[in-house]
C-alpha cells in the first residue's frame, strides 16, 4: 500500500472511534502525526535544499537530511507550530484537498492544522436541501473565518411541501452569504421554479432574493470604493483583509421568477451590471424595463466579459444602457423569451422587429465583442418560417465589429436578415457562422438547405455550420433520416460549392430530451447536447467513386441490423459502441476516405461505401447521445458493463435524474412522445436499448425517500455527517 494511502487509512480509523474510545484524542493525535510525517517527507529534501542555498555557510548533507526525517516523524506533534515549516504545512493540507472527511479529522486533532484544513473544507459549498442550513449556520457563527473561506457557493434547494418552514433558517444563512468577502463563484436557483411559484414563491422573491439584492448593491457601492482604495495603495492589499461581502464575486448565475409568475422584473437588480469585479453573468426569465438611465453614469466601468440573457424579455433601449457598462465585453448571448409563453407572457420578440434599434444597442460593445448569439422567437410567429429574407438597413451595420469572430442566430434573426444577407454590412473578420433551426420548423436542415450564395458572399467566412435541433424520440434524431443516401449526397454537393469558395461546411445536431423540457435548464436537468454529424473538411472531396458497399460495415436499417455475410457473427455491446464512437482527444480525427492524395480526382459525389461509413458513424454518435437521456429515464442494465463515466464530458454530462420538481419519468416520456409525435422512433429506440441489454423501467420514483435520493444524488459518503458532528463536538477543545 502506498505511504499516502496507508497514512490516510490510519487517520480515518481513529476518526470514527470518538464516541466509543476514551483515548480517542491521544490515538488520533498519533495517527495525525503519522499522516503528517508520511505526507511531508517527500517535500522535505527540496525544501531543505532551498533553505541551505539561502543560508550562508551551511554544511547540511544528505546524511543529516535522513536523520531529520526520523526526528520530525517522532517529535512533530510535540510542538507542531514551531517545528513544522509553513511550506510543509501547506503541502500536507493540499495533499488532502479532495478528502473533506480526513480534513475534518485533521482539524479536530491538531490545532495547528485547523485553520488551513477548514479553508479547504468550506471552500466550496453546494446546498441541494435546506436541511443542512442549521448546522452550517451554527458552524459559521462559531468561527467567522469559515465564512471568509467560502469561494464557491451553489444554492440549489429542491422544492418540497415543507419548504416554507425553512424560512427562518434561510434568513440566517442569507446573512452569512452577505458576509462572504472571498466568494468568487455563486450559483442561485429558486426552489419554486418549474411551476411552483404559486406555492410560496413570494417568500423567496420578497425574502431571499431581496436580501441578495441588498448584498449585491452594497458590494457595488462599498466594494467599489474598497477596490479603488486598495488599487491606489498596494501595501493595503497585502496587509489588510477585504471587509465587503460579495465584492470579489467573479461569476454569478441566477435562475428565479416573480412573486406569482414565471418572470421577475429587474427593478433594483440593475446593480448586477454595476458590480466592480463580476466577469461572468447569466440571468434567466427577467423582464427588463424600457430604459435603464440609472446606468448612464457607469459607462465602461465594469470588468464583465461574458453576459448571457436566457429566456428574457429584452428591450432595445435598456439593452443599450446595459451594454454600455462593461469595459471590454467579449461574449454576449441575447436569449429572448422563446419557450416560456402561454402563461404570464406572450411570444413577443423585441429585437428582430426593430433591427435598427437592436444594432444600435449592441454597437456599444463593437470594440471588444468576439462572439455573439441571438436566440429569437420570431420563427414561432411566421407561417413561412423557413423562408430566408433580406432586409436592407441604412448605416454601416456591423462593420465596426472588428473583433467579432463567431456569430450564431436563426434565419429569422435581425443578425441574419439585416447583416449576414448584406455582406457589406457584415463584421469584417467574421470567421464562423452558426445558423440554427428548431425541429418545430417543418423544413429542417437535414432535408432543406439554404442557397449557397447567401454565404459565399461573406469574404472572411471560413466555417458555416447549420445546426438543427431535434428531440431524442423524434424521427429527426435517427441515422436513417439524417443519412438517407439522397439527402447525404445533396448535403455533400452543397458542401462542395462552399468548398470552392474556401468555406468549410459543418452540419450539427442539438439533441434534447424532448419538448417537455425547456430552457432555462436548471441544475441536474439534461442540457441539450451539440454534436457535429457532418464535417466537409474531414470527409474531403477527392476520391474514386465506388458503388460497392464496404465489407464488415455494421449499418442499422429500421429495426434490422445489416452485416456482410463474410463478417464474423458478433454484435457490439453498448459499452463497446460508446467507446468506439467516443473520439480520442489526443488523436487527430481519422478521415473517412481511403486516401486524400492530390492524385485522386476532385468530385462532389459520394460512393456507396462513403454513405455507409458516414451512416454508421452518425448512428453510433446518436446512440451515445441518447444513452445519456436513457439514464435519466431510469434505464437499468441486466448486467453492469463497467463504469462508463470516464467517457463523458463533466461539463456536458450533468444529468442527475428527475425528481419531484418535474413530472415523473413516465409522464415526461409520454409528454415528449405526444409533443414530438413519433411513436415509431420511440419504439425503435426502446427495442434498440433492449437489444443492448438495457431494461426499461416504466415507473415513477415519486414515492421514494427524499433523503435517500438526496444522498445518492450527491454521492455523499455515509460517514460524512459523522465527521462533521465530530468537528462540532471537539471544536470547543481546540479553543
Amino acid at each position: 500500500m502506498p505511504a499516502r494511502t496507508h497514512a490516510l487509512a490510519s487517520l480515518r480509523r481513529y476518526s470514527t472511534s470518538a464516541p466509543r474510545d476514551p483515548h480517542y484524542r491521544l490515538k488520533a493525535s498519533l495517527a495525525t502525526g503519522y499522516v503528517v510525517s508520511a505526507l511531508a517527507l517527500p517535500f522535505v529534501p527540496p525544501l531543505l535544499e532551498t533553505r541551505r542555498a539561502k543560508a550562508d555557510g551551511s554544511d547540511l548533507t544528505r546524511a543529516t537530511l535522513t536523520t531529520q526525517h526520523h526526528t520530525m516523524a517522532c517529535t512533530l506533534l510535540g510542538s507542531i507550530d514551531h517545528r513544522l515549516p509553513n511550506e510543509l504545512t501547506l503541502a500536507v493540507v493540499q495533499q488532502l484537498d479532495d478528502d473533506n472527511r480526513t480534513l475534518c479529522t485533521l482539524a479536530q486533532t491538531c490545532r495547528g492544522f485547523q485553520q488551513l484544513a477548514e479553508e479547504h473544507i468550506y471552500k466550496t459549498i453546494k446546498l441541494r436541501s435546506v436541511r443542512d442550513l442549521r448546522r452550517i449556520t451554527s458552524a459559521f457563527a462559531s468561527r467567522h473565518d469559515r465564512v471568509r473561506a467560502v469561494h464557491t457557493l451553489k444554492i440549489l434547494y429542491r422544492w418540497n411541501e415543507h419548504l416554507q418552514v425553512s424560512l427562518e433558517r434561510r434568513k440566517a444563512f442569507n446573512e452569512c452569504v452577505a458576509q462572504m468577502v472571498n466568494l468568487r463563484e455563486w450559483h442561485v436557483e429558486s426552489p419554486y421554479d418549474n411551476f411552483k411559484w404559486e406555492k410560496g414563491g413570494h417568500e423567496w422573491v420578497e425574502g431571499d432574493m431581496e436580501r441578495f439584492r441588498l448584498a449585491l448593491e452594497k458590494a457595488c457601492v462599498d466594494g467599489a470604493r474598497e477596490k479603488e482604495r486598495f488599487a491606489q495603495d498596494r501595501y493595503l492589499s497585502r496587509s489588510l483583509q477585504r471587509t465587503v461581502g460579495l465584492a470579489q464575486l467573479e461569476s454569478l448565475t441566477i435562475h428565479s421568477h416573480g412573486a406569482h409568475a414565471d418572470f421577475w422584473p429587474l427593478d433594483g437588480f440593475h446593480c448586477l451590471f454595476r458590480h466592480p469585479s463580476l466577469r461572468y453573468l447569466h440571468v434567466s426569465c427577467v423582464t427588463f424595463p424600457e430604459t435603464l438611465e440609472v446606468l448612464e453614469s457607469h459607462k465602461r466601468t465594469t470588468p464583465l466579459t461574458t453576459l448571457i440573457f436566457d429566456e428574457c424579455n429584452l428591450e432595445p433601449k435598456s439593452l443599450l444602457h446595459i451594454l454600455g457598462t462593461p469595459e471590454k465585453l467579449k461574449h454576449l448571448t441575447l436569449g429572448e423569451n422563446v419557450f416560456n409563453i402561454n402563461r404570464s407572457v406572450e411570444c413577443s420578440p423585441k429585437l428582430s422587429p426593430d433591427p435598427l434599434a437592436a444594432l444600435e444597442a449592441i454597437a456599444a460593445v463593437a470594440h471588444s465583442l468576439e462572439s455573439l448569439t441571438h436566440l429569437d422567437s420570431k420563427w414561432r410567429l411566421a407561417s413561412e418560417n423557413h423562408m430566408i429574407a433580406r432586409r436592407r438597413l441604412p448605416g454601416d451595420g456591423m462593420r465596426q465589429f472588428h473583433s467579432l469572430k463567431t456569430m450564431e442566430c436563426d434565419t429569422g434573426s435581425f443578425l441574419h436578415e439585416a447583416v449576414v444577407m448584406n455582406h457589406d454590412l457584415a463584421p469584417p473578420n467574421l470567421d464562423t457562422l452558426i445558423v440554427r433551426r428548431h425541429f418545430w420548423v417543418v423544413e429542417n436542415f437535414f432535408d432543406y438547405l439554404p442557397e449557397v450564395g447567401c454565404y459565399t458572399a461573406l469574404p472572411s467566412l471560413n466555417t458555416l455550420e447549420l445546426r438543427q435541433s431535434a428531440a431524442a424520440l423524434n424521427f429527426l434524431a435517427t441515422s436513417e433520416y439524417i443519412c438517407e443516401p439522397d439527402r447525404l449526397r445533396n448535403r455533400h454537393a452543397f458542401a462542395y460549392k462552399l468548398f470552392k469558395s474556401d468555406i468549410n461546411f459543418r452540419l450539427g445536431i442539438e439533441l434534447g430530451r424532448g419538448s417537455s423540457l425547456i430552457p432555462p435548464y436548471l441544475h441536474g436537468e439534461p442540457v441539450p447536447q451539440v454534436r457535429c454529424l457532418y464535417d466537409a473538411s474531414r470527409i474531403g472531396f477527392r476520391r474514386h467513386i465506388n458503388k460497392e458497399a464496404v465489407l464488415n460495415l455494421d449499418v442499422q436499417v429500421g429495426n434490422l441490423r445489416g452485416r456482410n455475410v463474410l463478417a464474423p457473427p458478433r454484435s457490439l455491446s453498448l459499452e463497446e459502441q460508446l467507446l468506439r464512437s467516443a473520439p480520442s482527444p489526443a488523436a487527430p480525427p481519422t478521415t473517412l476516405t481511403a486516401s486524400t492524395s492530390a492524385a485522386l480526382p476532385e468530385t462532389d459525389q459520394l460512393g456507396d461505401d462513403d454513405v455507409q461509413r458516414i451512416t454508421g458513424e452518425t448512428r453510433r454518435a446518436l446512440d451515445q447521445m441518447k444513452e445519456r437521456f436513457a439514464r435519466g429515464w431510469h434505464l437499468q442494465r441486466d448486467s453492469d458493463p463497467g463504469d462508463l463515466s470516464d467517457n463523458w464530458d463533466d461539463e456536458i454530462d450533468d444529468f442527475e435524474g428527475t425528481d419531484e420538481e418535474t413530472d415523473s419519468d413516465f409522464e415526461a416520456m409520454i409528454q415528449d412522445l405526444q409533443n414530438d409525435g413519433d411513436e415509431e422512433a420511440f419504439l425503435q429506440f426502446i427495442e434498440h436499448m433492449q437489444e443492448q441489454g438495457v431494461e426499461i423501467e416504466m415507473q415513477s420514483d415519486e414515492e421514494g425517500n427524499d433523503d435517500e435520493w438526496h444522498e445518492a444524488e450527491e454521492g455523499v459518503p455515509e460517514d460524512w455527517e459523522d465527521a462533521e458532528d465530530d468537528l462540532e463536538e471537539h471544536e470547543a477543545e481546540l479553543h
